[in-house]
């Protein structure tokens, strides 16, 4: 995890090389917490027109010179609401493959982090699955004043020229991630003899952020659709479009609720409360590669009764409590509010804009959001939540200028669902010299997500001015679909060297072990600072301080089968040893190595099991004729802490 950049106490001054003769160099001083990077401010206007006094101290990072790095790469996080400066060391490994002749830039953009952070406490304290309270909006944006319109990404693409003369770069090349795609965008429209280039990753299409959300609506069904091709799925469903419209239906109707093992494996009940939570668990999914593993057959149990696995997905879905300090809430909604074309104007008297609001998609096809309601749309949109926006605000809108001709490079993962793959394909006609390189298997913020290596490969290619080519091509970063969780021990087959329900509560037991590690693994990558959880029947997991240890208390995946024991990620043999309590007298205690060999007792009777060699110890349950071990690939440490190293970067809009 990354530290945050922490006050100045003393501050040198270095001349950048070229600086403009129109701007004062930049003071700046060594960046806590970082390896080799510079930090200073900029003071730009709040209101650049004047009409409204005050000024804006932006925050900056920029890498110390370099022999050969005569030009400048600034990153823009996403959101918005997001800080990048913090993350310069994070950025710097992500960009490494473009920053040969570059040196890289952070902007913590108006508004976040250190650039004059927005906070207001009951708009803070919403969670990503929380529905936005209009009135809160209402109290917070009265709260800020008049300031609260100068906030817009056009706003934040003229601090960055601000950025570009104070640091004397006579030109940049931009890259943004998510919501950051946009600013690099708007930036090039306004300043394209300014723009040197641009890298978009996960990218907001054209025209700017949906203020339905229909791109999302509508990419949805081909997201899991792929997700589910070439029998991905059979484990977990049949038909993943057909599960979620029976689903959403439920929903549409009245919640999902369930008890599900809470930290302390104790029964709690919990509940999805109609679509558009159900929407936005989903495109939690997008930055959790294990969470969007489990969703197809959590989505399929849920629509056969049996909430339980999708309940306890919950919780990864929300995430913990996010300070204003790495992502400002109340940035979020001042400007989406500013920028998204809405079915109404900050001119509209509040009072007339309800009903624009509901009928705003009455033009739209039912196929456009299928399978969810209109009502689902409506509810979750931007348009909703900026219904009480303060009336009379006339913040700048964004610009539709041609975008300038200069080298474009821009990354989709095929299963991302905020930034569908369309979006990038809409924007790269607009970019003569644009190349797309598509990455299969991978979600949100492709850079970060990308463990083939594939896409560091294209960005260092574009860096050299080389074609980007297929770098990609039959490489694939989806985990493995995860399996509906079985009823009862009768589920499964039983391999031949163990016979009977000695057999089945050993597959039994293997794929609960793979379940604890995977839910230890959607824990970490939703962002909580400890590694605990609930089983999905009952019990709990633990995880040691550095991760090495996964310790089970009762733990059960499958009704009827509780296990107690520790797993080691840093064992050279052992990779653990469990206790099981399984139905009736089926109780033992087994040994398993890291190759997967299991031995000990099972009903008072030895067990020796070896999976088959292209096998392995990491399984999740399939069905064909009957339930077997098959393989689930697990990250290895040194990957698992490269992405947690960028979580908190990722973007969320």
């Amino acid at each position: 995890m990354l530290r945050r950049v922490l006050p100045v106490l003393i501050a040198t001054v270095v001349l950048l090389a070229g600086a403009a003769p129109s701007a004062p160099a930049l003071e700046t001083h060594r960046c806590p917490g970082t390896t080799n990077f510079r930090c200073g401010s900029v003071t730009v206007p709040l209101d650049r027109s004047g009409r409204v006094p005050g000024t804006v101290r932006l925050a900056v990072a920029v890498e110390a010179p370099r022999k050969g790095a005569s030009g400048f790469l600034l990153a823009l996080s996403g959101g918005p609401g997001q800080p990048s400066v913090a993350f310069a060391d994070s950025f710097r490994s992500s960009l490494a493959p473009a920053l040969a002749h570059r040196r890289l830039v952070l902007l913590d953009q108006r508004g976040t982090g250190q650039s004059g952070a927005l906070t207001c406490a009951p708009l803070q304290a919403l969670g990503t699955l929380d529905v936005v309270n209009t009135r809160v909006v209402a109290s917070c944006a009265n709260a800020l004043g008049p300031k609260r319109q100068f906030f817009s990404t056009t706003d934040s693409a003229q601090d960055v020229d601000a950025v570009r003369q104070a640091i004397g770069a006579p030109k940049l090349e931009l890259m943004g991630v998510s919501y950051g795609t946009y600013v690099a965008v708007q930036y090039a429209r306004q300043f394209p003899a300014s723009t040197d280039g641009l890298i978009l990753d996960s990218v907001i299409g054209p025209d700017g952020i949906d203020g339905y959300f229909l791109d999302t609506f509508e990419r949805l069904p081909r997201v899991l659709a792929e997700q589910c091709a070439d029998g991905r799925c059979r484990a977990a469903t049949a038909d993943p479009v057909a599960d979620l419209g029976t689903l959403a239906r439920r929903l549409a109707a009245f919640p999902l609720r369930g008890k599900v093992p809470d930290l302390h494996g104790a029964a709690h009940m919990t509940a999805v409360h109609d679509e558009s939570e159900l929407l936005l668990m989903i495109m939690s999914g997008d930055l959790n590669p294990f969470l969007q593993a489990a969703f197809p057959g959590a989505i399929a149990a849920a629509g056969h009764g049996d909430a339980a696995p999708l309940l306890r997905l919950r919780r990864y879905a929300q995430g913990p409590f996010t300070p204003a300090s790495e992502f400002s809430s109340t940035l979020n909604v001042a400007t989406t509010c500013a920028d998204v074309k809405l079915p109404y104007t900050l001119q509209t008297p509040i009072g007339d804009r309800w009903g624009l609001w509901q009928h705003g998609v009455d033009g739209v096809p039912d196929s456009a959001f299928a399978p969810f309601s209109r009502l689902a749309v409506t509810d979750t949109s931007v348009a909703h939540d900026c219904l009480r926006w303060p009336q009379g605000d006339t913040p700048a809108g964004p610009s539709t200028a041609p975008l300038p001709d200069v080298p474009a490079l821009l990354l989709s993962g095929r299963l991302d669902t905020r930034t569908p793959l369309e979006n990038a394909k809409e924007l790269l006609p607009l970019l003569p010299h644009g190349q797309l390189l598509t990455v299969t298997g991978t979600g949100h913020d492709v850079l970060d997500s990308d463990i083939t290596g594939c896409a560091a490969r294209a960005l260092k290619r574009f860096a050299d001015g080389q074609p980007v080519g297929t770098p990609c091509a039959g490489k694939d970063n989806a985990v493995t679909v995860l399996a509906r969780p079985a009823p009862s021990i009768a589920a499964y087959r039983r391999p031949a060297s163990v016979t009977g329900d000695r057999g089945r509560l050993l597959y039994a037991t293997l794929d609960t072990l793979v379940d604890a590690q995977i839910s230890a693994l959607q824990t970490l990558y939703a962002g909580y600072a400890k590694i605990q959880g609930g089983g999905l029947r009952a019990g709990r997991f633990a995880a040691s301080g550095d991760g090495s240890r996964l310790r089970l208390h009762g733990y059960s995946l499958v009704p009827g089968v509780r296990l107690d024991g520790t797993l080691r990620a840093d064992a050279d043999g052992d990779a653990g040893r469990v206790t099981v309590d399984g139905p009736g007298t089926l109780d033992g205690t087994l040994r398993i190595t890291t190759k997967g060999v299991v031995t000990g007792t099972l009903g008072g009777r030895p067990v020796r099991y070896a999976p088959p060699r292209s096998g392995g110890a990491s399984a999740a349950a399939s069905v064909g004729r009957g339930r077997v071990p098959a393989r689930v690939k697990l990250p290895g440490a040194a990957t698992v802490r490269r992405q947690l190293a960028a979580l908190r970067r990722r973007a969320a809009g």
